[in-house]
C-alpha cells in the first residue's frame, strides 16, 4: 500500500525519490582482489543488517587500493600485502583483519608434492624449465604469475627472494616470459586447464580444481600458518586516513574485527586474527 501511495505521489511530482537514496550512507572500499573475495561476503552480511548503510566493494588490486585511499578517491582500502616504503604515510592507518597463506598450485595430475623456496625462485627466473628438474615428469613448465599491481604477487616475490632494487625502487625480478593472470580465479583456470602449469594463489581460493604443493616441506594448512611453520603467508589489511573516516566506516571495521566477522573469515578458508 505504501509503495502504491508513493508511486501515485511521484506521478503528481510530489515525491522526490532521491530523498530516499540520500538517507543511505555508502561506504566505498577498493583494493586487493584477494581481500575482496572475502570482503564481498562480509559486506553482503553487513548490508542485510543495516538498511541505511551500503558497503560497495571494488576489487582493483592492492596498489590501486592504497593509492585510492591516499588520494581520497575511496574511504577504505584493501591490501593483501604490507605497504612498500614509498607507499607508507604517517596519516595512513592500517588494520589487519585476517591472515592468509600463498599456496603454490599445480594441475591435479601433477605428481610433485613439495617445492623449496630455492626451486621456486629458479622456476620463476626460468633457470628451471622442465618438471624433471624437480623430480617430476619430463615436460616443459607453463609458469603463471600475477599482475604487477597484485598484493599476492608482491608478497610471493618478497618471500622467495624475487625482488630487486633499481634506481631506488623495489621491482620484480621474475622472467618476462611468464604468463600473467589478473586474479586468483584466472590463475586457477590456467593451472586447471594445463597439466604442465604452476602458479600461486590465496589459500582460501584453493579447491579440488587445482593441487596445493608443500613449501619447504610444510603443508599449507591453517594450523601451520597459525603456528608460523608455513612462512609463505601475508596479511589481509584494511586502511584509511587517520582522522578522516566516517562513523559508519568505523562501525563496519568493528564488525570485521568482531566474533561474527572473524567467524565468516574462517568459514571462507582464511585465518582469523583472534
Amino acid at each position: 500500500m505504501l509503495k502504491k501511495t508513493a508511486a501515485a505521489f511521484a506521478l503528481m511530482g510530489l515525491v522526490n525519490f532521491s530523498a530516499f537514496a540520500d538517507n543511505q550512507h555508502t561506504i566505498s572500499i577498493s583494493g586487493s582482489t584477494s581481500v575482496s573475495r572475502v570482503m564481498d561476503v562480509l559486506a553482503e552480511t553487513y548490508n542485510q543488517k543495516h538498511e541505511n548503510i551500503f558497503v560497495a566493494v571494488h576489487g582493483t588490486g592492492s596498489s590501486a587500493g592504497i593509492a585510492a585511499v591516499k588520494s581520497g578517491a575511496t574511504e577504505l582500502g584493501m591490501s593483501s600485502r604490507f605497504l612498500k616504503e614509498e607507499e607508507a604515510s604517517p596519516n595512513l592507518k592500517l588494520v589487519q583483519i585476517a591472515h592468509d597463506a600463498i599456496t603454490m598450485v599445480v594441475h591435479p595430475s601433477n605428481t610433485i608434492e613439495n617445492l623449496t623456496s630455492a626451486q621456486i625462485k629458479d622456476i620463476y627466473q626460468e633457470k628451471i624449465t622442465n618438471w624433471s628438474q624437480v623430480g617430476g615428469d619430463d615436460s616443459l613448465m607453463a609458469v603463471v604469475s600475477r599482475e604487477n599491481a597484485s598484493g599476492t604477487r608482491f608478497s610471493f616475490e618478497s618471500n622467495v627472494d624475487l625482488l630487486q632494487t633499481l634506481n631506488g625502487e623495489t621491482v620484480s625480478d621474475i622472467s618476462r616470459q611468464i604468463l600473467i593472470a589478473n586474479t586468483n580465479s584466472m590463475v586457477k583456470t590456467l593451472v586447471n586447464h594445463n597439466s604442465h602449469a604452476i602458479g600461486y594463489a590465496s589459500l582460501g581460493s584453493v579447491d579440488e580444481s587445482i593441487k596445493a604443493v608443500d613449501f619447504n616441506g610444510i603443508d599449507p594448512s591453517v594450523q601451520n600458518v597459525r603456528k608460523g611453520d608455513y612462512t609463505l603467508s601475508r596479511p589481509f589489511l584494511i586502511m584509511h586516513k587517520d582522522g578522516e573516516i566516517s562513523k559508519e566506516a568505523q562501525d563496519f571495521i568493528h564488525f570485521l574485527l568482531s566474533d561474527e566477522g572473524q567467524t565468516i573469515i574462517e568459514e571462507l578458508g582464511y585465518i582469523s586474527i583472534h
